[in-house]
């Protein structure tokens, strides 16, 4: 699924490069993932990973652009014991996801941008334990994830920017079963998002401009 992954982003960046009107700029991504699971009885940021990508996108205005990214993320969520306090209880569960995501960004003014997007993400692989040792494959992780991607972010010089983004599953990762509890929700919103588990992403990233502008065939 990844050779899929890398070709579709192979053929978006040639098609792009062909393009005579507007300008084209990819940008690739580093930064980091505070992970949490909806879902999972345990609340917190305290699951931290990786985020490695790459993307293009076309400026279609000074202030308005849109992104086709791909990375490689990290996401799940992480409980330690605390012996100190009677909890004996520990949880982790590493996600390793391709995500790819479109992304319209609109800036505020000269410095200040926000992003609103959606993802398709493939879960590559997963590793899940507890206190009473290794989970893989009991309960296990839907292979495809679908994100509502927002973010907010600032330019740094004419290359750099830094931006928090925030990510959550529209649908469940993971949907509850038959171990689910009998909980009624009486908020209509309440009852879409308790279908079972949903990843819930806060991420740093850098990224850098790198121009694919072609010159039209007047100056060539």
């Amino acid at each position: 699924m990844l050779k899929q992954f890398l070709i579709l982003l192979f053929f978006t960046f040639s098609v792009f490069s062909f393009c005579q009107k507007e300008v084209f700029t990819a940008f690739p991504v580093v930064g980091f993932n505070a992970c949490q699971i909806h879902g999972d009885n345990f609340a917190g940021y305290d699951k931290f990973g990786a985020l490695v990508g790459i993307g293009v996108r076309a400026n279609f205005k000074p202030k308005y652009s849109m992104a086709l990214e791909i990375s490689f993320s990290q996401k799940g969520s992480r409980h330690n014991q605390n012996p100190a306090k009677g909890d004996f209880t520990f949880y982790r569960v590493n996600l390793n996801y391709v995500d790819i995501s479109v992304m319209t960004r609109v800036f505020l003014n000269k410095v200040y941008f926000v992003n609103l997007g959606f993802g398709g993400n493939y879960l590559i692989n997963y590793q899940e334990d507890n206190q009473f040792g290794n989970w893989n494959n009991v309960w296990p992780f839907e292979k495809f994830e679908f994100s509502l991607n927002t973010g907010f972010g600032r330019k740094i010089n004419e290359n750099f920017n830094v931006e928090v983004r925030a990510g959550n599953s529209l649908l469940p990762i993971r949907p509850y079963g038959l171990n689910a509890t009998g909980i009624f929700y009486p908020n209509a919103v309440a009852r879409f998002f308790n279908k079972g588990l949903y990843n819930n992403i806060l991420s740093l990233v850098l990224t850098y401009k790198i121009n694919l502008k072609k010159k039209s065939n007047a100056e060539s």
